[in-house]
Order: structure tokens, then sequence, then C-alpha cells
């Protein structure tokens, strides 16, 4: 990052071009240190611009650096529910009337649509391979007025009926016959069925599957727990104080009961890890359900 030129950072990110001009393509020579280099760029490039992207969608924050910076240390962490982290909290705040543009990783909310809503899909699609959102790698919307095609698809949702919406499209033969073997593991479903936080940095959203078990083979759960609305409501109250932010003591304790582990979240410029701390995990609930 030193041979960056100043013109190309702003705001403690690095535009995209001078990625792509520098790690395009990696020389056929390249030695084992070269090849970690351009591989460390092209995932932070895939972190900044498709998983986290934010709206200008070509920047990605230095943030990242500490992370490929241990390439072996990688695959330690649950990309995936801070992805969800960030596209539940881009959502609310395109919800607001101000907001006109949406961030977060949009292809795999695209896919999600597709794969649930049946008669959202684009024709010609029907061959799919893993990863499953590929699928779609070729659809290009057309190119129609924007205000025709809003009042069209709001007219379609409007007149939506509950047989319209696959609750488990994932589960059927065809599909599983192209699944990562791991991700049926039951060390990953308990991850994905869990109730629990969504961790990206100082986003933190609840996972809240209780209310959606029709999509895990279940049927309609009991509402959300009472730590949930205390994690709302102690949201509320830290943003509220601006001289005492949520994460002024460096560490969030967040659930972890019965596995007696908790997730620690750090400042962005140091990366969050998972510790096993009991003692500190049941003061946490113990204050969150009191």
């Amino acid at each position: 990052m030193a041979a960056v030129h100043p013109g190309q950072v702003q705001k403690y990110a690095v535009n995209c071009s001078w990625f792509q001009e520098t790690f395009g393509e990696c020389p056929e020579d390249a030695d084992d240190d070269t090849v970690r280099r351009y591989v460390r760029a092209y995932i932070m490039m895939l972190l900044g611009t498709q998983l986290f992207a934010d709206k200008s969608g070509n920047r990605i924050h230095i943030r990242w650096l500490p992370y490929v910076a241990r390439l072996e240390e990688l695959g330690t962490y649950s990309w995936g529910s801070a992805a969800l982290a960030w596209l539940y909290r881009c959502m609310c705040r395109v919800a607001n009337r101000h907001v006109v543009k949406l961030a977060g990783p949009l292809q795999l909310l695209q896919s999600w649509i597709f794969w649930q809503f049946p008669q959202f899909r684009p024709a010609g699609y029907e061959t799919f391979s893993w990863p499953l959102a590929s699928r779609w790698a070729g659809y290009n919307p057309s190119g129609s007025e924007k205000g025709p095609r809003v009042r069209t698809w709001r007219l379609r949702i409007d007149r939506l009926q509950s047989r319209e919406f696959i609750w488990m499209p994932y589960s059927s033969p065809d599909v599983l016959q192209v699944l990562h073997p791991e991700v049926l593991e039951p060390r990953h479903m308990a991850v994905w069925r869990s109730v629990t936080a969504l961790i990206y940095f100082a986003v933190i959203e609840w996972h809240q599957i209780d209310r959606v078990l029709p999509q895990f083979g279940g049927g309609t759960g009991p509402s959300a727990s009472r730590l949930e609305h205390r994690l709302s409501d102690v949201q509320g109250r830290e943003r509220r104080r601006s001289m005492v932010p949520l994460f002024h003591a460096e560490v969030a304790c967040i659930l972890g009961r019965s596995s007696g582990q908790c997730i620690e979240v750090r400042r962005c410029c140091r990366p969050w890890t998972v510790s096993s701390v009991p003692s500190v995990v049941e003061s946490a609930v113990e204050a969150y359900t009191s």
C-alpha cells in the first residue's frame, strides 16, 4: 500500500482503479510471495466491491489490510454473517425516503430473490452449479425507463400470493447435488440456524430465524427474545450519547450461554476474533436479560 499515489486515497479508502491497474493480471513466472500479494489484492477487491460494497462502488477501505495480511486466518471468520449484517443495515438505511441508493452484497440479494420468487426469475437460466448465485451471472436487466419499471414491480409485489413464495428452494434434489458438501455439515447448519447477533465492525443486527422457521422446515415460532429488545435498546441509547459510543469499551460480548463463547468486536483498525470467555458472556447475558 505504500506505493499508492496520494491522489488514489480518499478517507481511508483506495480507488479500485489502482487495484485493477496494479494487480490486474498475475505474471506467469511469479514466485510464491508475488502470488500471495496478488491474492491479497484480489480478496480486498472482493470484500470491498462485492460483499461489503458502499454506494460509491469504486473504493476499497483499508480496514481489510489486517485480515489479508494473515491469509491463513481468513477461514476462521464468519464472513457470511458479517455480509448479512451489512446488507440488513443497508436495507434499513435505504428505507429512509432521503436515501436513493442501496449498498451491500446486492448480487447475493438478487440471487436470493430469484430463488425464492420463481415468478420474478428471468427466463432461460435453468442450469446452475456451485456457487448457486452464479446461475444468474449472465443476467442483464432490460433498459426500460425507471418510472414504468418501478410501478410494474410494485404492482407485481402487491399481487403476490403466499403460494408464490418458495420457502426451501435449496432442498430440492437437483440443488443438493451441486451444493458444497461442507454446507450441510452439522457444525455449519448450527450456525445459520442460530438466533444470534450478526456483527460487522460497528454494525450489529439480529439473525432472527425464529420468525422464518418455514425456511428451515419448521412452523411459525415464538416472538423475539427479551435479549433482542434489550440489545436494540442498548444500541439506541448508546447512539444518542455522542460522547459515549457503543464500542467505547472496545469489546461487545453477545450471546453464548450454551457454547461459552463471545464475539469480541474491536475498533475497525483492529480485527475482531472469537474467544472463549464464559464468565464475561454470563455477565453480559444477565445484564441484558435481567
